[in-house]
């Protein structure tokens, strides 16, 4: 006769409440972190590396924030888009978070319509460093179209007698050699010039970087996140090494 089914012991029952408490909690805070494993510390973008949140590329939109995306392309410089114009990064220096860009219609050898734009946060020109050049296309000397650019800082003749103007800022370096002659127009452009930018969460992915995290956005783009080194998600920085709080204590504190 089979032996009848007997209750778990006392041995097998606190084995499955182990189990349930250490297993689960960690395999669903595993889950939920999974889209943020590609988000580094730092990731390259054609030529330039060691780049971080703020920034973004690859279609990981999580992994920075909105309006920092950077096109990518192999042994290009990265590329940005900013009110409608297009913009190639030649520098990022996240530390003092400023930017060098270069018109990508320049850079490409076409003569631009519009004036250089930054005017709406987080960008913006430099208040130092820079000089803004306004140039002037087939303009009529003497009576006829001698010259294709005319340009000063402060153009003084007959503007209407010029078929095109549009305004660039440039480094105070590369204008001062474009006056002297060491640099031609189009190497003066393509040497850039300097952007600044901010964001609202400057100083907590600060500590979260120093605590050795690395900021994210939650999927729904409503908040910034510490995504520690042991998987965790959360509103505070990382504890040392990368050690997140303990679960309770990071609900509570949350």
């Amino acid at each position: 006769m089979a032996p009848e089914n007997s209750p778990p012991s006392l041995i097998q029952l606190p084995t499955f409440i182990f189990f349930f408490f250490t297993v689960l909690p960690r395999t669903h805070s595993r889950d939920h972190s999974l889209p943020y494993g590609d988000c580094r510390s730092s990731f390259e973008c054609g030529i330039m590396k060691e780049i971080s949140y703020p920034f973004w590329g690859n279609q990981q939109s999580h992994c920075g924030r909105q309006g920092f995306e950077l096109q990518c392309q192999p042994h290009e410089y990265p590329v940005i888009n900013m009110e409608n114009q297009t913009f190639i990064v030649l520098e990022i220096e996240q530390n003092s978070q400023w930017m060098k860009l270069a018109r990508s219609d320049i850079w490409n050898g076409t003569c631009p319509l519009l004036d250089t734009q930054l005017n709406h946060p987080p960008f913006s020109f430099s208040a130092t460093g820079i000089r803004n050049l306004s140039i002037f296309h087939s303009c009529q000397v003497n009576g006829s179209i001698g010259y294709d650019y005319v340009l000063w800082e402060a153009f003084t003749g007959p503007a209407k007698l010029c078929y095109l103007k549009f305004t660039v800022p440039v480094l105070i370096t590369a204008y001062d050699q474009l006056v002297y002659r060491s640099l031609t127009l189009k190497e003066a452009l393509n040497e850039g010039f300097i952007a600044v930018y901010h964001f609202e969460e400057e100083e907590f992915c600060r500590k979260c970087r120093t605590s050795r995290g690395t900021c994210v956005r939650s999927m729904n783009a409503t908040q910034v996140l510490c995504f520690c080194d042991n998987g965790r998600l959360q509103k505070t920085p990382c504890l040392k090494h990368g050690k997140s709080l303990p679960f309770c204590l990071s609900a509570v504190r949350s």
